[in-house]
C-alpha cells in the first residue's frame, strides 16, 4: 500500500511547550521528594499520561488535595483563575504551562466583556480549554454554542463579541456566524482558532480527497483529534478514528490502496510512525 503522512502531524507548539515544561519540574523535582500534579490530564493523550504518572505527575480532580510545598501545573487547556488563585494562595508553586494561544482566547474573552459585549464562546461546553475561557467572563453575559442548531435558543443582543474554541473546524464556525448576525447589532468576532490547527485540518482535507483510505490518531478524548476525523469523514467515507496500532483492523484496507495518516495535536510522532510500520507490514 502507498502510504501518505499528513504534513502537519504530531505536537503542537502549545503540546510541546506543556511537555517541555513538565520535563523540566520532574529533572528539577528528582531526588528531592516533591509531588507534582495537575488538574486534569496534562494533554489528552493516555499513554503519554500513563507515562508521566510513573515518572511521579499525579492527574487530580479536586484541587484541595495538593500537599502543602507541592508543584502544581497547569494543563495546555488552561483553567479557571478563581481555581489557580486559590492554589497560589495556599503557598504552591504554580508552573504554568496554558498554551498561549489559549491565554489569547481567555484574554480577549475578558476584554469583549469588560467592554459590555455579550460573548458567545463557539466550543465544546465541558471541554476544560472552554470551561477556563467561561471563567474570565461575567457569567450572565455568556452563552456557549456548540452548534447552528443552539442558536434558535439565544436571544437576540445590542452587542454580541465572539470568542472560539482553538481548535474548532472553520466549517462549523462559519455556520454559527452566518447565524449570529441574526441575534445582534453589533458583532465583534475574534478569531481565535489556533493557526496550527487551521493548517493541521487543510492537510487532513487535501490529503482525504487524495486517498482511499483515511486514518486520524490520537485520543477519544482529544477535541481536536475528534474534529480531524470528523472533517476528514466529510471528503473520505473510509475514515477511521484510532488511538494506537491495536485499533486497526487489517478489513479495512485492500492491496494497493492509498493510505492517508494524520493526528491530533497530543500524539507524538513515534506513534505516527509505529502505525505506519504496522500498516506496511500489515497481511491483506
Amino acid at each position: 500500500m502507498d502510504i501518505e503522512i499528513a504534513k502537519n502531524s504530531g505536537y503542537c507548539f502549545g503540546v510541546k511547550r506543556a511537555l517541555d515544561l513538565t520535563e523540566k519540574t520532574i529533572k528539577k523535582c528528582k531526588n528531592k521528594n516533591v509531588k507534582i500534579y495537575t488538574l486534569g490530564q496534562i494533554i489528552h493523550n493516555k499513554a503519554v499520561v500513563r507515562n508521566l504518572e510513573k515518572r511521579g505527575i499525579k492527574a487530580i480532580e479536586d484541587e484541595n488535595v495538593i500537599e502543602l510545598g507541592s508543584i502544581f501545573i497547569v494543563r495546555s487547556h488552561g483553567m479557571p483563575p478563581q481555581i489557580l488563585e486559590k492554589i497560589k494562595s495556599r503557598g504552591i508553586k504554580v508552573v504554568d504551562a496554558t498554551c498561549p494561544y489559549v491565554k489569547r482566547a481567555q484574554s480577549k474573552a475578558k476584554m469583549l466583556s469588560k467592554r459590555g459585549y455579550h460573548v458567545v464562546i463557539i466550543g465544546s461546553k465541558k471541554h476544560p480549554e472552554v470551561l477556563g475561557v467561561k471563567a474570565h467572563v461575567k457569567q450572565e453575559n455568556l452563552t456557549v454554542i456548540e452548534n447552528p442548531e443552539e442558536l434558535s435558543n439565544l436571544k437576540s443582543y445590542e452587542k454580541i463579541g465572539v470568542i472560539i474554541q482553538t481548535t474548532q473546524t472553520m466549517e462549523n464556525v462559519q455556520k454559527i456566524l452566518s447565524g449570529l448576525l441574526k441575534k445582534g447589532k453589533e458583532i465583534l468576532i475574534e478569531n481565535t482558532i489556533c493557526y496550527t490547527t487551521e493548517k493541521r485540518q487543510n492537510d487532513v482535507k487535501d490529503l482525504a480527497k487524495r486517498v482511499d483510505v483515511m486514518i486520524i490518531i490520537g485520543g477519544k478524548n482529544s477535541a481536536n483529534t475528534t474534529h480531524l476525523a470528523e472533517l476528514a469523514r466529510k471528503y473520505n467515507q473510509n475514515t477511521y478514528h484510532i488511538e494506537n496500532c491495536r485499533n486497526i483492523k487489517s478489513n479495512w484496507f485492500k492491496d494497493g490502496m492509498k493510505i492517508g495518516i494524520s493526528s491530533g495535536a497530543s500524539t507524538p510522532q513515534k506513534d505516527i510512525k509505529e502505525v505506519k510500520k504496522f500498516l506496511e507490514n500489515l497481511n491483506l
